[in-house]
């Protein structure tokens, strides 16, 4: 993968997260109507939660003949690899997980790769990040970072 796809997608991903940032800040329980209802009697999503969710979804995707590769945790979430002629079979399986994955996210974004690159980015400028993503995501649009230079390898920032 080159230099520049894997910056692009952690932009995409940083994006997505300020998006969510900011729903998950307007109060409540963050939802997401596109990932559609946890599972029946789940009503907080749990390191157990999860990890049943996503076994689930890694089952339904060796089943379907398209296995996962990669597989391996980022912080706190699963972050995996499938070929793209399998996205047919993802589509079908991805539906029972994503409700659980988007939650369990959400709670979980403080320790994505994004925000510890964040964290420190801040650092270096001298900001001592906050506790929580809210914090960090404030912080990083306060000093007007420019975040893509947090994604360059060290020795080119």
């Amino acid at each position: 993968m080159k230099k520049r796809t894997i910056i692009v997608g952690a932009l995409v991903a940083a994006a997505g997260m300020v998006t969510v940032g900011g729903l998950a800040a307007s109060g409540g329980a963050p939802t997401n109507p596109e990932a559609g209802p946890l599972p029946e009697g789940v009503t907080v999503v749990t390191q157990q939660v999860y990890d049943d969710a996503f076994a689930k979804f890694e089952a339904c995707m060796n089943e379907g003949g398209a296995p996962l590769t990669g597989v391996r945790v980022v912080g706190s979430v699963y972050d995996f690899a499938f070929l793209a002629q399998h996205m047919p079979v993802y589509d079908k399986c991805y539906v029972d997980f994503a409700p659980v994955s988007f939650q369990w996210q959400i709670a979980h974004s403080y320790e994505s790769e994004t925000f510890i690159r964040y964290r420190e980015c801040l650092t270096e400028m001298g900001i001592e990040p906050g506790k929580d993503a809210d914090t960090v995501l404030a912080q990083v649009e306060e000093s007007r970072m420019d975040v893509r230079k947090c994604f360059e390898p060290t020795m080119n920032r």
